[in-house]
């Protein structure tokens, strides 16, 4: 995911820092269509952690600054680079609104269907060394509780 954003960045390099395309049309063509779609392709199904989610940040935020045009030289910060490309959401924001949407979806589905099944199937015995600590719904429950959601409000 993240090899892959990086590999359009480099490709969409001399978009962003060319003077003949403007700043709104540089944010909705190449970062909001191709950059951002590269990097959270299947996000709904992820568990992410600490290290995954500096990494997507840091990815994300090359591609906003070269699409301001604002070299590291500059020294400007994460938020004046937001402010100036009108980005106040974070990928990872928008990451865990599709879970949300994704487990809304899953939730109401019939129960004889597969996903359903799955999202519900809690395997029996201890955790073998190396599986991981947590689980989809884990994060799933920790983005509805930052959210203020109850069950049954996965789509907001």
């Amino acid at each position: 995911m993240i090899c892959q954003a990086r590999k359009t960045i480099g490709a969409l390099n001399g978009i962003w820092w060319s003077k003949d395309i403007t700043k709104k049309k540089r944010k909705k063509m190449t970062y909001n269509r191709m950059f951002k779609s590269v990097l959270i392709y299947g996000a709904e199904t992820w568990i992410l952690y600490e290290d995954d989610r500096r990494k997507i940040n840091a990815t994300e935020m090359d591609a906003l600054r070269r699409s301001a045009r604002i070299s590291k030289l500059d020294r400007k910060t994460n938020e004046y680079i937001r402010e100036k490309m009108e980005a106040p959401d974070t990928i990872l924001d928008e990451i865990s609104r599709k879970q949300l949407i994704w487990y809304g979806h899953v939730e109401r589905m019939d129960p004889t269907r597969l996903p359903k099944i799955m999202i519900n199937w809690k395997p029996e015995g201890r955790k073998k060394r190396g599986r991981p600590r947590i689980t989809w719904k884990d994060e799933i429950y920790t983005a509805m509780r930052e959210r203020g959601l109850r069950m049954g409000e996965w789509n907001n």
